[in-house]
């Protein structure tokens, strides 16, 4: 793989694994301050439409072209999987729990997001001279 290529991949795929990151260590916190202002609810639909941007992204090598529904639905499982697995991260952590409705928000949230790449897909096509 050329130089190019490499940083093309980074570029890609690297703010998926820094947002991973992100929601791990914020999960691993036994109290995070900031966030007790907000709906819990909110917060995670919110984190969630964010990763399944940047899961969409990475799939698609971009997102100057529509997103295929086959890598939507990808996007959604890996999504969907990262959320269940955090939550079971949750359950060691102390002051902190594990909670369906949790999982099902970062679900929602995540097909809120790829709904809207959806969406932006259709209308970029729309578009298109014929």
């Amino acid at each position: 793989m050329s130089g190019r290529a490499l940083l093309h991949r980074a570029s890609i795929w690297g703010p998926v694994a820094g947002y991973l990151g992100l929601i791990y260590y914020l999960s691993s916190r036994p109290h995070v301050g900031w966030a007790a202002r907000y709906p819990d609810i909110l917060l995670h639909a919110l984190e969630y439409m964010a990763l399944a941007l940047l899961v969409a992204r990475g799939l698609n090598d971009g997102l100057r072209a529509p997103v295929p529904a086959r890598r939507l639905l990808i996007a959604w499982i890996l999504c969907v999987g990262y959320a269940v697995s955090d939550e079971i991260h949750q359950s060691f952590v102390p002051n902190r729990s594990s909670d369906w409705r949790d999982v099902a928000a970062d679900t929602a949230g995540a097909a809120a997001g790829l709904g809207a790449i959806a969406a932006a897909g259709r209308r970029l096509r729309r578009r298109e001279p014929a």
